[in-house]
């Protein structure tokens, strides 16, 4: 099997896939990037249904994205991704989102772990195919995310994971986090702002039927804070939006 240390897939942008605007929703281009990386995951020889004979999957621990201009419905464009480095229990994965003639549309970092699925402890990637692809030649402009805050006081709002929200592994899908964390906006913000930046770190897995308490922090220069809290308080995600 042919190993490829950067690949490029091709997506044309649906009617379903875009907002009020007529452009790509941030969900819809996070599982673009999903479907990327699990591709290439796939043709190197650790995609989900091969190390799910092992009883391993992945799950996303980290996303940052970067957006200069929101492809529109019925653009076709070119998702390019490579694994940038692996340290042990984590692989930095990153994306570069083009138009049909290769100028680049905004980029995006991820970071993964590959887990145990009975212990839900990481696996040592290094010990896997995964370091046959690393291309560390390869640059990605855009910044590493930073520290997000933990959020306080009373929540904005509140919904329960319901079973559109559940993923492969019985768990709230990585997308829909993103999702409900937009969704915390009005569509007046969106009228004459797109994000700019979004940041999301994955720390606990939401499950069926949980209550989740949504919070928000507004800062100055269109910067926003969400996090997601289950029932017990216990942190789902934390987000750090840039309008800009």
């Amino acid at each position: 099997m042919e190993k490829k240390l950067s690949v490029e897939y091709t997506f044309k942008v649906l009617p379903f896939e875009v907002d009020f605007r007529g452009k790509i929703t941030l969900p819809n281009l996070t599982n673009y990037m999903l479907v990327a990386a699990g591709c290439h995951a796939e043709e190197s020889g650790f995609g989900i249904l091969e190390i799910n004979q092992n009883n391993h999957s992945w799950v996303l621990s980290r996303l940052v994205i970067e957006m200069f201009h929101y492809p529109e419905h019925y653009d076709e464009i070119r998702i390019e991704t490579w694994v940038e480095s692996v340290i042990r229990t984590f692989s930095m994965r990153n994306f570069a989102i083009l138009n049909k003639d290769g100028q680049a549309l905004g980029y995006a970092r991820t970071v993964w772990a590959m887990i145990d699925q009975n212990t839900r402890k990481p696996v040592d990637l290094t010990q896997t195919a995964i370091s046959e692809i690393i291309n560390n030649n390869k640059e990605c402009p855009i910044e590493k995310s930073g520290k997000i805050p933990f959020l306080s006081g009373e929540p904005h709002e509140t919904f329960s994971i319901k079973y559109s929200d559940i993923d492969i592994n019985h768990h709230f899908n990585s997308s829909k986090y993103v999702e409900h964390v937009i969704d915390a906006f009005t569509l007046h913000k969106f009228h004459k702002r797109d994000i700019y930046r979004f940041e999301i770190e994955y720390i606990n897995e939401g499950v069926f039927g949980e209550t989740i308490s949504l919070y928000k922090q507004e800062n100055p220069d269109n910067e926003f804070f969400v996090e997601l809290k289950n029932e017990n308080g216990q942190t789902l995600c934390k987000s750090r939006i840039i309008f800009g």
